[in-house]
């Protein structure tokens, strides 16, 4: 059997790394053996082993740059060494830079690297821009192959020469269609429900996106709004629905485990991301029939008229 090793850094379970979950159940058993790496902990690593994966932690993986970066290199080094992997796919700009120069030095055969949305972007410092496609570039000659879950990504990585038309493959994310119907609870019953699910991050612009909910709500008394996830941003866009007393029409419940039951309570979707990849959370409400609102950008676009 061939070994085929996943990387990312976050044991969590957000659109990246249920790609890579997605497509690690698609191979066949009797002809892979599978490994994912990442940090320790989370929910991902408890679904790799309940899936009967093989986990392995490299908690030197940190998401920003740090000078820890060239420990977590030569951990990653050691561990495609040690395991002679026959496939080594990595997810994202930081595990894609290091993961692959590691694997082509430690002499992995087959080097994947998906793109799940670049991280150089409009709302960034241009050395940090520029940085980020030099080490595109670089890394992407270590590469049998790139994934982008965008068209335009793909085109403007050839545009840009960081990858060639041989490397470069746009593949869509994909959902299964959703089999119960929507349903709403006793208390969302006389609301048109908009509703989202989401990592919250500056990238989501989750802040700026309660700001304008709790206007709505305060104009339309019919209008309730929720808002599924966490993340650093959650505090202040918790403390402005407290500040404007909004609470039983701006709901915010973290983080959620069955996504579906809070999507089947919605009546449309809405994500005012800066910039995206390719949402599955977009795809996902799509599934359950939902009408989007989205934000104007590359990647929303290529779903949404």
């Amino acid at each position: 059997m061939k070994k085929v090793a996943h990387i990312q850094i976050l044991p969590i379970l957000a659109g990246g790394q249920r790609v890579l979950l997605d497509i690690l159940s698609a191979l066949p058993e009797t002809a892979y053996e599978k490994y994912v790496i990442t940090r320790s902990g989370g929910i991902l690593v408890e679904k790799v082993k309940q899936l009967g994966y093989t986990h392995i932690s490299a908690n030197f993986l940190y998401r920003k740059f740090t000078p820890l970066d060239i420990v977590a290199f030569f951990q990653l080094f050691f561990i495609f060494r040690k395991y002679k992997f026959d496939i080594v796919h990595t997810h994202a700009s930081k595990t894609g830079i290091l993961g692959r120069l590691a694997a082509k030095l430690a002499g992995v055969p087959v080097i994947f690297h998906t793109v799940h949305g670049f991280s150089f972007h409009p709302y960034q410092n241009q050395l940090v821009n520029k940085f980020y496609q030099f080490a595109e570039k670089f890394t992407a000659k270590f590469s049998d192959k790139i994934v982008f879950v965008n068209n335009y990504e793909r085109q403007l990585a050839l545009q840009k020469n960081i990858v060639n038309a041989k490397q470069a493959v746009t593949i869509y994310n994909g959902v299964e269609v959703a089999k119960q119907q929507r349903q709403k609870p006793d208390d969302f019953k006389d609301f048109f429900v908009i509703g989202s699910t989401l990592r919250f991050e500056p990238q989501k612009n989750i802040v700026d996106t309660v700001k304008v909910a709790i206007i709505s709500a305060k104009l339309n008394p019919k209008l309730k709004f929720v808002f599924v996830g966490a993340g650093s941003p959650l505090n202040k866009a918790q403390h402005l629905v407290r500040k404007n007393r909004m609470e039983h029409r701006i709901i915010l419940p973290g983080w959620q485990k069955d996504i579906n039951w809070w999507l089947r309570s919605f009546d449309a979707f809405l994500l005012f991301s800066k910039w995206e990849g390719l949402p599955l959370s977009i795809l996902e409400a799509m599934a359950h029939g939902l009408p989007i609102i989205a934000s104007d950008i590359k990647g929303n676009d290529e779903l949404v008229d």
